[in-house]
């Protein structure tokens, strides 16, 4: 019952150019087309691990640089955790202490999940995976990146949890998009605020009958122009 719009943006700037209907790989051949001016102006894209997005881009732009965003492989480490969390009942108010970077913890929550973790050896092994994993995107360096990553995989792949081992599979696929990002370190952070700020539109408006109305809202609230045009 959803209701798509893909949302092209200048990952430098995080400047809305335009949106078009759907996620699929039409829509987003059609999105590309129509809004850049050929294929040498474009040299990188941060994308997720959405397949029409990459066969769309790939299609268009076989020499850009293509770039897993971060944001969402990390989300599907944490999420990898939050699955291993749901089988602790008591624990359902430990999702944010879990998923938080224990550095941001106060000393009182450092406390309380020290504790979860020295009581449950399973929830203790997939918060390991879930904080080592944080060392990967702390490389220095492409080469130490992979090796991080290699390591990382293989632990998740042993573990005996099957959200890590979904997980390894898909970082395992996608490694050499997401290892791209050691060479070019662009990431959708702004794209990421942008994309909330358009939800909030969207709900302050408890959703639009006239697509045309929805985009028009989001050129003025997002770029201060009232269309595609005038924003590029």
């Amino acid at each position: 019952g959803h209701r798509y719009e893909t949302v092209l943006m200048d990952a430098k700037t995080g400047r809305v150019l335009a949106m078009e209907e759907n996620r699929s790989f039409e829509s987003t051949q059609l999105l590309l087309t129509k809004n850049l001016l050929s294929q040498s102006c474009v040299e990188t894209v941060v994308v997720d691990m959405w397949k029409p997005f990459h066969k769309a881009i790939q299609t268009l732009f076989p020499a850009a640089c293509l770039v897993i965003d971060k944001y969402h492989v990390v989300q599907k480490v944490t999420q990898a955790l939050d699955q291993v969390r749901k089988r602790f009942p008591t624990l359902k108010k430990g999702r944010f202490a879990l998923l938080k970077g224990y550095e941001n913890l106060t000393e009182q929550q450092k406390q309380q999940l020290e504790g979860w973790l020295d009581e449950h050896d399973e929830l203790a092994l997939a918060y390991y995976l879930k904080e080592s994993f944080r060392d990967f995107y702390q490389a220095s360096d492409y080469d130490t990146a992979e090796e991080l990553l290699d390591n990382w995989i293989n632990e998740a792949k042993a573990s005996p949890f099957r959200a890590y081992q979904e997980v390894a599979r898909t970082l395992e696929k996608w490694k050499a998009s997401i290892l791209q990002y050691f060479l070019t370190p662009y990431t959708n952070g702004r794209i990421e605020g942008t994309n909330h700020k358009i939800k909030n539109i969207k709900r302050r408006a408890y959703g639009f009958r006239n697509i045309q109305r929805f985009r028009l809202r989001v050129f003025l609230e997002c770029t201060g122009k009232t269309n595609e045009k005038q924003a590029a």
